[in-house]
């Protein structure tokens, strides 16, 4: 075997030294983000006079389910607070709505995913948007401002909330309120 030459030598040192400088920016940066976190409502243990960092407590939040008959505005709502509160990584949002999908819905996805592959987060949420919520020719704001009270309070606020949920440009508080009162 032959004995490496000086060039061999220098480049395995760079190809450490690179290692070892990316090795100290991540300690870097997860000392930041330990201090962050205990700042931010993590907690520290003095067991045997050791200050000992813990992470913060999260709660288990159970992924929602979507089977293609309710609202997809909810479910994927469920979605982006579920991926945020447990900090998916963008390139598994797909797969894990894909993976708690049942019945028509996950028919639907299966098609999709062999005709066109998987699409990126924003491009599954507005197919299934489009495929599982209200018509694309729907009048959110005209449904809305049809929306009248035939029953109980509770059930109107609920068919208003839902109406008011899918109006495309947000409206003030006062708006809401006088259209709410006017049903």
């Amino acid at each position: 075997m032959a004995e490496p030459s000086n060039s061999d030598i220098i480049k395995a040192l760079d190809v450490i030294t690179k290692k070892l400088d990316t090795l100290d920016s991540h300690t870097t940066r997860l000392e930041q983000f330990q201090s962050t976190s205990l700042s931010a409502g993590g907690s520290t243990s003095f067991a045997n006079g050791n200050q000992e960092a813990r992470p913060p407590k999260f709660h288990k939040v159970d992924f929602p389910k979507f089977d293609g008959t309710t609202d997809p505005m909810l479910f994927l709502n469920k979605c982006e607070s579920y991926f945020l509160q447990q900090r998916v990584v963008e390139e598994e949002k797909v797969w894990l709505a894909s993976f708690n999908m049942d019945g028509a819905a996950q028919q639907w996805y299966m098609h999709l995913q062999k005709e066109e592959g998987t699409p990126n987060w924003r491009c599954f949420s507005e197919l299934v948007e489009i495929h599982f919520g209200p018509p694309l020719r729907a009048n959110q704001m005209g449904e809305l401002v049809a929306c009248r009270r035939t029953g109980t309070v509770e059930d109107y606020s609920t068919r208003f909330l839902e109406r008011l949920a899918r109006v495309p440009d947000p409206l003030r508080e006062r708006q809401q309120i006088q259209l709410f009162t006017a049903g």
